[in-house]
């Protein structure tokens, strides 16, 4: 009942705080960069790593074919698993270097994240956009 009055401000108050623009589609290399800046952001406030953030920056870069965006996302990565204390890392965590030649892997693996996306696209009912 409330929406059509609450509608407008509430995209007010998600536009204020959005580090990204709402009203035109940021590129694609905007939306990684912010992904990074969380990620470093996170490690310099002591607070749990980014490591699914970081994932996200690398095969969203690699889905969409750009490689320059891969390469910058596995550089800072390798950075920041240097630096993240092991009691905060996932409970599956091997090791630094297994994680980034993991992600090169599934980065590498462009016929598996199309299909990847495929699937999230029928499962969210998004075919149409």
């Amino acid at each position: 009942m409330r929406h059509k009055d609450e509608f407008h401000a509430a995209v007010a108050a998600l536009a204020e705080q959005s580090h990204l623009s709402l009203s035109d589609p940021p590129p694609l290399s905007e939306i990684v960069n912010e992904y990074h800046s969380v990620c470093t952001a996170r490690q310099e406030k002591g607070l749990p790593p980014g490591v699914l953030e970081m994932e996200d920056s690398v095969l969203i870069s690699a889905a969409a074919g750009d490689d320059g965006l891969v390469a910058k996302g596995l550089v800072l990565a390798s950075e920041l698993a240097a630096k993240w204390p092991k009691s905060r890392l996932p409970l599956d965590w091997i090791s630094a270097d297994s994680w980034i030649e993991g992600l090169k892997a599934k980065a590498g693996d462009r016929d598996g994240l199309e299909k990847i996306i495929s699937g999230q696209v029928l499962e969210h009912k998004l075919d149409g956009l």
